[in-house]
């Protein structure tokens, strides 16, 4: 799969999407990875921002990055990446489709590896219920 061009990072020509080709044009998936290894919760808002092409192709990214010790520093990121699944769901739902096999797995492991990142999810709502729903959603993406 070739990389993720400009109008696919910001297919609306925005503020938010310009930040994201800063962060991600021209990136592969393991320098995006290496992107939230250095700093995680700064370019998790890139991802809610980019369009729905880019941000299938840096899933993969983001998979890698939550399976790895990294994201146990980083609990924030998984807080606030439920919110981008939950905000592109809502507005988003054909578009996340063909990777929701994907966000199956990925808020399997995020739920069935709870410990790693519960004590950083303290202070956000209910994080890792809203990773079980997101789960079921995401199971059942035509319901």
């Amino acid at each position: 799969m070739p990389l993720p061009t400009r109008p696919e990072i910001n297919p609306y020509d925005d503020l938010d999407g310009r930040v994201a080709c800063e962060h991600f044009l021209g990136k592969s998936l393991e320098e995006a990875e290496a992107l939230f290894r250095d700093n995680a919760i700064h370019y998790e808002e890139d991802l809610m921002w980019m369009g729905p092409a880019a941000f299938r192709y840096y899933l993969q990214a983001v998979v890698q990055f939550v399976r790895s010790e990294s994201a146990s520093a980083s609990p924030e990121f998984i807080a606030h990446f439920a919110k981008t699944l939950e905000f592109r769901l809502e507005y988003e739902p054909r578009e996340l489709q063909p990777v929701a096999e994907q966000l199956v797995v990925l808020c399997r492991y995020v739920t069935e590896n709870w410990s790693r990142f519960e004590a950083g999810c303290e202070a956000y709502d209910n994080v890792h219920a809203r990773y079980e729903t997101l789960q079921q959603a995401f199971s059942c993406p035509e319901a």
